[in-house]
């Protein structure tokens, strides 16, 4: 119960990575507030935390807009009484969606789509540091932990737009480190591997269809391909990888961590 009584907001919390470091939270003892566009499955993950005997709270939040962030903030506040914990996990992967598209070449990337994962990804990390900034610094306390990626720390070939907002969240993490420091607030990011989510079903539905090299390959064997090829440890990661890291950087153990960009990735990077 290294969390118990504090409160955590986790973006795009409905599902996914957002949905097990919900859960990695409520059973350290932390109440939850779940954010996410759609507020169906955001509700489904509140009543799973509400399970596990934690106060758990669903918000509509689009990470676009910081009207919505600051409501979302407003409302933990009104709602659950604090805020000690901030999670920015919202994100798009930035491939077309119809896979006989041109493909996601630097030339062929669409404005409209390179803006939607500069919005999601990097804008929406932004907005949301940024409404809870001012709660923190007036308690003196806080965490802030942007979930970033290891496209963050290399570009994609096929991710490019992705691959550009991840740097960025991690760039943006030291920035906000440096000024959230004389406030006794720490801020880091977590950047995750390989997992299976609907990020990477996407990924791999679409390497399946559209890259000749991996014509009639099932989507299943495509994700198997580049855990084997990439990850040392031969396995992909889970949420709950994600989640445990996020807790250990949320508790008091990593008081004296801030400004860092933490690999959870099986060894597929290692810097």
């Amino acid at each position: 119960m290294r969390l118990k009584d504090r409160v955590a907001i986790v973006t795009g919390g409905g599902g996914g990575m957002g949905e097990g470091i919900s859960m990695c939270l409520a059973r350290e003892g932390a109440n939850v507030v779940v954010g996410d566009l759609q507020l169906e499955p955001a509700e489904k993950v509140a009543a799973k935390v509400r399970e596990t005997g934690q106060k758990a709270l669903a918000v509509r939040t689009d990470v676009r807009k910081a009207e919505d962030c600051k409501e979302m903030v407003d409302v933990t506040l009104k709602e659950m009484g604090r805020l000690d914990i901030l999670i920015c996990n919202a994100g798009v992967v930035g491939l077309p969606r119809d896979e006989s598209a041109d493909p996601p070449l630097i030339e062929c990337i669409k404005e409209e789509d390179w803006d939607l994962v500069v919005d999601v990804n990097l804008k929406g990390v932004f907005l949301c540091n940024r409404a809870a900034a001012p709660h923190f610094k007036e308690q003196k306390s806080g965490r802030i932990i942007n979930i970033a990626s290891v496209a963050g720390r290399q570009g994609v070939e096929l991710l490019a737009p992705y691959a550009a907002t991840k740097a960025g969240v991690i760039s943006l993490t030291q920035s906000v480190a440096f000024q959230m420091a004389p406030y006794h607030v720490n801020v880091n990011a977590v950047c995750p591997g390989i997992i299976w989510t609907p990020m990477w079903e996407r990924i791999a539905n679409y390497v399946s269809k559209s890259v000749p090299d991996f014509a009639d390959t099932s989507p299943d064997s495509v994700y198997d391909f580049f855990v084997q090829a990439m990850i040392p440890f031969k396995k992909p990661q889970t949420p709950e990888d994600i989640g445990n890291a996020v807790v250990f950087l949320a508790s008091d153990e990593a008081s004296e961590i801030t400004g860092q960009a933490l690999n959870v990735c099986g060894g597929m990077k290692m810097n």
